[in-house]
């Protein structure tokens, strides 16, 4: 077990580089000390990025480690959630940040986005949530793209079913190359409906299903960072990774007390807005 246990534990995924990388550094940088897990597919490039972080914040009372985890492959997920209840027992936080975006995509890319963004996520929040403090909290980032009114007919109708349940979201996930065919491209730079759609999937599951797994003071938020320059936004976003980390890690400095007011909401520039 971890010795220093006064400090809260976070967990964020997909965090070597872009919006992610900037929340480790903005936790690193707050005035509440954190033990905060910086994780990446690639070992290598992940303990670089906790070592440029611990060079940028030489003075921060919280602490960084890495630890590989890729999303993608379930027995990545069983090693990390093992390594997590070794090290830890518990953490406060699950920052589900990993994800993809590819333009133009394949019928192979899209079924990874889908798989990436959506099918793999829950199965790591699922693993990791006997691992969440009762006060806990889990943020997902998502994206004011995952809008029911952005997708196609057809998909919208899907998730908008009232006889919806997880199992039928599992298959609606599946059949999206099916059940997007009518997706109409609704900006110059979204170019297919796949990343889109995976958000509308995650929105779908946090706002109707993953309440019903939480225990009664744990906390959850879907979370739009804006349009940030990073390689899935591209150069053209408006926003910095840096802006884009702004509202996750101010959710995470919210105190660990559930507020009705916002909990289980869709979270952009700090503020409630509408799925």
């Amino acid at each position: 077990m971890n010795s220093n246990t006064t400090l809260r534990r976070i967990v964020v995924t997909g965090s070597n580089k872009g919006i992610g990388y900037e929340i480790v550094g903005k936790l690193l940088a707050s005035t509440t000390p954190y033990q905060v897990v910086l994780t990446a597919r690639n070992p290598s490039l992940g303990e670089k990025a906790v070592e440029s972080l611990r060079v940028k914040y030489p003075q921060s009372a919280g602490k960084v480690i890495f630890q590989q985890l890729d999303v993608n492959d379930e027995k990545s997920i069983s090693s990390f959630a093992d390594w997590i209840k070794a090290t830890f027992g518990k953490i406060d936080v699950l920052v589900n940040n990993a994800g993809v975006g590819l333009p133009n995509s394949t019928e192979e890319d899209k079924k990874f986005i889908i798989k990436t963004n959506f099918l793999s996520l829950i199965k790591l929040t699922d693993k990791l949530l006997p691992l969440l403090s009762e006060d806990g909290k889990i943020l997902m980032i998502s994206s004011a793209l995952g809008g029911l009114d952005i997708q196609g007919e057809t998909l919208r109708k899907a998730l908008e079913d009232p006889s919806l349940d997880l199992t039928k979201l599992l298959q609606v996930a599946n059949n999206f190359l099916e059940l997007s065919k009518d997706f109409n491209p609704p900006f110059p730079h979204i170019t297919d409906a796949a990343y889109p759609g995976s958000k509308a999937l995650l929105n779908t599951y946090v706002k109707r299903f993953l309440p019903q797994q939480l225990g009664a003071n744990q906390q959850l938020y879907a979370i739009c960072p804006g349009w940030c320059k990073t390689d899935l936004g591209s150069d053209y976003a408006p926003l910095t990774a840096a802006d884009g980390a702004d509202t996750p890690v101010y959710l995470i400095d919210l105190p660990f007390k559930k507020d009705s007011e916002i909990n289980g909401k869709f979270i952009t520039e700090r503020k409630v807005r509408g799925w």
